[in-house]
């Protein structure tokens, strides 16, 4: 039961990240893809770092994770209010799908056995069996939604 808590938190938490702070959905999305890229190339790093502070190594297994998250909470923070209320709905699918990603790139950043519980629940399964597939998709997916409801105005008045 908590692992199918944890996965449902993992795909809920840019959405509500997104609405609560009315952030737009790309600069959110490109915060997650910031935190993953910083995660692959300064976690161990991060770890050597951090194991001459703190000698639980718990706290180590997580260090990933956090750094994953991180970029999207201060983006939350530093540009918060960026959409009106009234463009919230119009964000909504980006964000779900912001929250598939930040799944997929979230679940291998766990520890083992909170991994290992995750996979065991069908949809963990799944989700760990199409990661690739899932990152692929819903980029082109963000970037669509990016193209779409991003485009200035081309109306420009004219003066006399």
């Amino acid at each position: 039961m908590s692992a199918y808590i944890l996965l449902i938190a993992m795909l809920v938490a840019p959405l509500l990240l997104g609405v609560f702070s009315r952030v737009a959905t790309p600069h959110l999305f490109l915060s997650l893809l910031a935190g993953e890229l910083l995660e692959r190339y300064f976690k161990e790093d991060a770890e050597l770092a951090l194991s001459t502070v703190v000698r639980n190594e718990s706290v180590l297994q997580w260090l990933g994770f956090a750094i994953l998250v991180i970029p999207m909470v201060l983006t939350a923070i530093f540009l918060r209010r960026t959409i009106g209320k009234n463009k919230t709905l119009l964000h909504m699918l980006p964000l779900v799908i912001t929250g598939v990603v930040f799944a997929a790139f979230a679940l291998p950043l766990l520890p083992e056995s909170v991994q290992a519980q995750v996979t065991s629940t069908h949809y963990g399964n799944m989700l760990n069996d199409s990661i690739n597939f899932i990152v692929g998709v819903m980029i082109f997916l963000q970037l669509v939604a990016l193209w779409l409801f991003n485009r200035g105005s081309d109306k420009h008045g004219k003066k006399k």
